[in-house]
Formats: C-alpha cells, sequence, structure tokens
C-alpha cells in the first residue's frame, strides 16, 4: 500500500520500497509517484509515453545514485557484485561499461521505515561488498505548500565512496503535453550549446534563452541538455511554470550542484541537480531538496 502524506495544501503519493518499483536504476527509498495541490493540480508525469512498466521505469520524483560515477563497478570482476545505493548489490553481466538503464540482477538491501503525521523515514541499511558498504537514510516532510527531501549517506565501509546523486523530475502538469506554455527558469545563464557535453534537440523545438528554456510547440523526440548551466558559487534552484494553468513548482538546494542537465520529451520535462559525494571510510554527508508548488498571478490581476 503506498504511502500518503497530507496536509491542507498538499498530498504526496510514496511507494513503499520494492513495493511498485523493483529496478536496479532508481534508488528504492521515497518514491514520490505523485504530487496534488490542494487536491486538483498534480505535477508527476512517468518516464515512458508508451509501454511503461512502474516495476522498472520512472515516475513522479525518484533519484539515483550514481548514473556517472558507479560506486565499485570498475574494480568488479564480471559475475561478481557492486553496490547501488539505495537499492542493493548488482551484479556484474558484461564487460562493457556500466549502464544505467540496463537490468541488473539486484540483492536489495534491508530497508527500514518509520511515518509520522505528515513525514515519512527511510533507512537503507549497509551490506559489505568488497569493501565497499554505505547507510542512506532519506526524510520526506511536509511543511505548507512545500515539502523537503533530507538525505544523509554514511560510509561504513573501508573504501572511499566517490559518486553522485541527483532527482529525476518527471514533471507534467496535470498530465498535460510539454507546449509553448511552459517554461523553465534558472537564477543563472544557460550554457552556449557548443560548450555542452551533450546536446540534443533533433527538432529545435527547444528554445535556450539566456536564463530560461520554452518550446515550440509539442516536441515529438526526446531532447537533453548537459550540463543546462552551471551554479559555480549559488546553490541549486529551477522553477517551472504554465501559462494556462497559472501554477508551478520550484526545487531549491542547499548545495552547490556538480551539474545540471534537463531531458524531456512530448509528455515530461525533468530538470536535474546532481550533488557530488566524495567521502572517506567514517565520514557522512547530508544535503537537502525543498519542493514548493504554487498558483501564479494571471496579468488581468496584476
Amino acid at each position: 500500500m503506498a504511502i500518503v502524506l497530507e496536509n491542507s495544501m498538499l498530498q504526496l503519493t510514496i511507494e513503499e520500497p520494492g513495493k511498485v518499483y523493483e529496478g536496479s536504476r532508481f534508488d528504492w527509498t521515497g518514491n514520490i509517484s505523485q504530487i496534488l495541490l490542494e487536491k486538483k493540480n498534480s505535477f508527476c508525469s512517468r518516464e515512458k509515453y508508451q509501454d511503461f512498466d512502474p516495476k522498472q521505469h520512472g515516475q513522479g520524483l525518484y533519484n539515483e545514485f550514481g548514473i556517472t560515477k558507479p560506486v565499485g563497478y570498475d574494480d568488479c570482476a564480471l559475475g561478481r557484485k557492486f553496490p547501488k545505493i539505495g537499492v542493493g548489490l548488482l551484479t556484474r553481466k558484461s564487460n562493457s561499461a556500466y549502464e544505467f538503464y540496463t537490468a541488473y540482477e539486484i540483492d536489495p538491501f534491508d530497508i527500514q521505515m518509520e511515518r509520522g503525521e505528515e513525514w515519512v523515514k527511510f533507512t537503507s541499511l549497509p551490506k559489505d561488498c568488497r569493501g565497499y558498504s554505505a547507510k542512506l537514510i532519506k526524510k520526506v516532510e511536509l511543511s505548507g505548500n512545500a515539502f523537503t527531501i533530507d538525505y544523509e549517506l554514511e560510509n561504513t565501509g573501508k573504501k572511499k565512496i566517490q559518486t553522485n546523486e541527483y532527482c529525476h523530475n518527471f514533471v507534467a502538469f496535470n498530465k498535460s503535453e510539454v507546449d509553448e506554455r511552459y517554461t523553465l527558469r534558472l537564477p543563472c545563464k544557460i550554457v552556449d550549446p557548443s560548450w555542452m557535453t551533450e546536446s540534443v534537440n533533433p527538432e529545435n523545438a527547444v528554445i535556450l534563452n539566456a536564463n530560461s528554456l520554452n518550446f515550440k510547440g509539442t516536441p515529438k523526440e526526446e531532447f537533453f541538455f548537459s550540463p543546462l548551466t552551471e551554479f559555480q558559487s549559488a546553490n541549486g534552484e529551477w522553477e517551472i511554470t504554465h501559462d494556462g494553468m497559472c501554477i508551478g513548482m520550484k526545487e531549491s538546494t542547499d548545495f552547490v550542484p556538480e551539474m545540471m542537465n534537463v531531458w524531456g520529451c512530448k509528455h515530461v520535462l525533468s530538470p536535474e541537480l546532481f550533488v557530488e559525494i566524495d567521502l572517506d571510510p567514517g565520514q557522512k554527508l547530508k544535503w537537502r531538496r525543498v519542493f514548493k508548488f504554487f498558483h501564479l498571478i494571471p496579468d488581468a490581476q496584476l
């Protein structure tokens, strides 16, 4: 049964670990599958438009560790195990590089859960894997028209942990397609595409402005920009609004992002803020994401 956190403004649906999503990519703790503002405006979409399998694909706000820096993969022999934080020990199945979309065999971590009226906390217990070991604590808590996700990661092993984490925000307001009424705003300048590691915009449907992103109609193909911007000394932040519905959502962090990407297609827009993780044995790292949901004031009322 899903966990529902609710106050007068927001309702969060959070899937219990291993009850819906069973894949080897996304963290199993704190999977937010839907968000409702005042019980009428929804904000969550899903990874696949067709052939969606909730056991293997992401939806809503699902986070992932190590998409570009998998822990213990490079020194893992074929057929041996490596850790995927928040998921379990995965079995290496080929001599090729790590692929986030590959379905690896999973030996799941034990996950404990505590909850109150407006919060829920998950603890992913450590399990040694060739000297790699980590304990993850994640707490999701409501506060008015916002909620926080607090993370605490402890290196409980004998080897250094160098990785990253991001929240894959599968966003669509009231299940609407991405179009010219959507705007993604940033507090800093967007990188010139020629300087990006990847710039995928096959239809030129995505318009990159100085510090915002818009669309020419609805994209039919996937788009991707990495990095979209560089925060340098400022904490992470983005905001999505929809002119027609006059609603919006915003994420802000208490860390300076390692990078920011954005991915999407016709049914989903996904801005992604990455936190860098570099922990010696015995060290801990804490970080926070805050998500806020709001109404816009129509121009006629200004």
